[in-house]
């Protein structure tokens, strides 16, 4: 007889019912191990899992499907904890009026150009290079035109009065060291101002500064000095003599030592 219509037998063979919760193994996102206890709830109940705290926690049991959250949702993503640089910067109106002074200050203070002492010997030094170069110039071209390195020298002496209109060729005891002392006395002053303007410019000595300051020399003798010098200069020197002055003054700059 079929087991189906023996009911004896059918409730004798029938499958048995879980008595209780069977362990099922987890582990927890901690590494941490432990059983879950999955059970059946009347007839038509689904399995509900059920996580027991060890007893070693000394809390009570409880449901981890209705109260565990996993740590990313409790986590706050690194966008929303960390503030943007404007946000910790201060305004300007929240510094100190003197930090505020300050910092513009630093930012459009002008270049610090060098001490006037050092600007003063550096002039010294070029304006007696260009002495030494355009004396040895004008007496040799003053030898080559009239026979005597002291005409040129006596031409000079005209520049402050010294000598008269005419002055001789030969060596003057109060002419020649007139016009000696006239021609260093200015090239030493013209090698300060020289100096004054690169360090102004933030130059060096190269050949355009030279031929500025040869033209400078030029400009200078043409209107400033009195018209007998340039006459004298001419008469003593001879015009390429003359232009070889010039030439000397801005050989002389070019090669001015910045140190």
């Amino acid at each position: 007889m079929d087991d189906r219509m023996n009911p004896e037998r059918a409730a004798g063979t029938s499958e048995p019912e879980h008595q209780g919760p069977r362990p099922v193994p987890y582990t927890y996102h901690d590494g941490r191990e432990d059983y879950l206890h999955v059970g059946r709830q009347g007839a038509a109940g689904t399995d509900q899992p059920e996580a027991l705290v060890p007893p070693s926690e000394g809390m009570s049991p409880r449901r981890t499907g209705a109260t565990a959250m996993p740590p990313e949702a409790t986590a706050l993503p690194p966008e929303a904890t960390a503030l943007p640089p404007e946000a910790t910067a201060l305004p300007p109106e929240a510094m100190p009026q003197a930090a505020r002074a300050a910092a513009p200050a630093a930012e459009q203070r002008p270049r610090q150009g060098a001490p006037m002492r050092e600007l003063v010997a550096r002039g010294l030094r070029t304006g007696a290079a260009m002495t030494a170069a355009t004396m040895c110039t004008m007496m040799a071209a003053s030898a080559l035109k009239r026979g005597s390195p002291w005409a040129s020298m006596n031409a000079m002496a005209t520049a402050i009065g010294v000598g008269g209109r005419r002055v001789g060729d030969r060596f003057d005891p109060v002419v020649t060291p007139a016009g000696i002392a006239a021609l260093a006395g200015g090239l030493l002053v013209w090698g300060i101002g020289y100096e004054k303007a690169l360090d102004a410019a933030g130059r060096r000595s190269d050949a355009l500064t030279g031929a500025l300051s040869a033209f400078g020399g030029f400009l200078l003798d043409e209107l400033v000095l009195p018209d007998r010098l340039m006459k004298n200069f001419r008469r003593k020197m001879g015009v390429l003599g003359t232009l070889s002055k010039y030439v000397a003054l801005g050989v002389a700059s070019a090669a001015a030592p910045r140190r």
